[in-house]
């Protein structure tokens, strides 16, 4: 890792927010997944569901107040040749054969981020063609990450990957700030 970057502008952690995937996995596979075509028109290994009776499942109205606070808009985020955004997201992800190209997400400031199998990771870049500054490895932990602002990618992995995902407008300096208020 390079140290002259502040990974606290790539994510932070929320080890004090109470969570347990297995609140989530519970009822994944009740849902249908499409696949995710990024901004661009280029399809991705990943595969996403906006079904919105996930909304009604009690631990996604849990994190809801939870993150009353944050800027999480519902309702569809349209992308001119992509899947686009819907507020929030299970996306169940297959890296064996490619990983998610180095980006900064077009559309989403940030996100809130529920690691739901391991293992996983996430690499984090200086810029598009940079080497990688530093890989996360996800635990079980909620993660805010500054995907609007900073560089990211996924490495090709055989390892199943799921998550939950809150798509969260407020901008990193808002984040930190309710973090700090409302979430200390």
């Amino acid at each position: 890792m390079n140290t002259k970057h502040n990974l606290n502008e790539f994510y932070i952690e929320l080890p004090q927010v109470k969570f347990n995937p297995e609140d989530f996995l519970s009822f994944v596979d009740r849902y249908e997944f499409k696949h995710y075509i990024n901004a661009y028109g280029k399809p991705t290994p990943q595969e996403v569901c906006y079904n919105r009776s996930l909304l009604v499942q009690p631990i996604v109205a849990h994190y809801l107040n939870v993150f009353k606070d944050f800027d999480i808009r519902f309702g569809q985020n349209e992308h001119k040749a992509g899947t686009g955004l819907n507020g929030w997201q299970l996306i169940r992800s297959d890296m064996t054969e490619n990983g998610l190209a180095c980006h900064i997400d077009a559309k989403r400031p940030t996100c809130i981020t529920f690691p739901l199998t391991f293992p996983q990771s996430i690499n984090f870049h200086e810029s598009k063609e940079s080497d990688i500054l530093h890989t996360y490895d996800y635990k079980q932990v909620i993660m805010i990450l500054n995907s609007g602002s900073k560089w990211h990618s996924v490495s090709k992995s055989t390892e199943p990957r799921l998550q939950f995902q809150f798509d969260c407008y407020n901008t990193w300096e808002e984040i930190k700030e309710i973090v700090q208020k409302s979430l200390s």
